[in-house]
C-alpha cells in the first residue's frame, strides 16, 4: 500500500468513527422517552409508587420543542424527580399505542379519552398508575419562567393522591 492510500485510508477511519462518536453525543442530547406501552409503564409505576408527567405532543410543534428541551429533559437529567416517570406521547404520529387497558389505541383517541374533543399541545398530563387524571393538567407553554413552578405544584398534588392511593 502507498503512503498516499495509506493516510486516504486513515482519515476515511478517523471520519467514520467521528461520525458514530458524534451519533452517540447527539442521542444523548436530551429527549425524554416517547411511550409505546402504557401497561409495561403502569407495572413499574405500581410497583415504584411514582406518577406519570406525560407530554402530549404533534409533530412540528415549537412550543412541544421548546417545552421539552427547557423543562423536561433538565428534569430527567437532574435526578430531582424520583417521584415521577417523565413520558411523552406524539398524538399525531398515527402509530397505534399500548393504552391502560392493554388494549392498541390511536395516540389521539388516547389523550381525547379523557375529556377533550380537541387536544392542544403541549398538554402536560400528571396521572395514576391506573390512567386517571392524578391532578388538573397544564395546557400550552407560556411564560417559561414561571412554568417550571406550575409544574412543581402538579407534581406535588399528584404526589399526594399517589400516596393517599397507597395507605
Amino acid at each position: 500500500m502507498s503512503k498516499i492510500s495509506t493516510k486516504l485510508s486513515l482519515l476515511f477511519l478517523l471520519i467514520v468513527s467521528s461520525f458514530f462518536m458524534l451519533k452517540v453525543t447527539a442521542s444523548d442530547l436530551g429527549h425524554v422517552i416517547e411511550v409505546k406501552d402504557f401497561t409495561k409503564l403502569s407495572k413499574q409505576m405500581k410497583q415504584q409508587k411514582k406518577g406519570l408527567l406525560l407530554m402530549l405532543h404533534a409533530e412540528g410543534c415549537s412550543y412541544c420543542e421548546a417545552l421539552e428541551e427547557d423543562l423536561l429533559y433538565p428534569m430527567v437529567k437532574s435526578g430531582d424527580y424520583p417521584n415521577v416517570f417523565i413520558r411523552k406521547l406524539q398524538i399525531d404520529s398515527g402509530v397505534p399505542v399500548i393504552g391502560f387497558s392493554g388494549k392498541k389505541v390511536d395516540p389521539e383517541a388516547f389523550a381525547q379519552s379523557f375529556g377533550d374533543d380537541f387536544i392542544l399541545t403541549p398538554t402536560l398530563m400528571f396521572l395514576d398508575a391506573d390512567g386517571k387524571e392524578a391532578t388538573e393538567k397544564l395546557i400550552g407553554y407560556n411564560t417559561p419562567s414561571l412554568y417550571g413552578g406550575y409544574v412543581d405544584a402538579q407534581l406535588a398534588n399528584m404526589r399526594k393522591v399517589i400516596l393517599k392511593k397507597n395507605k
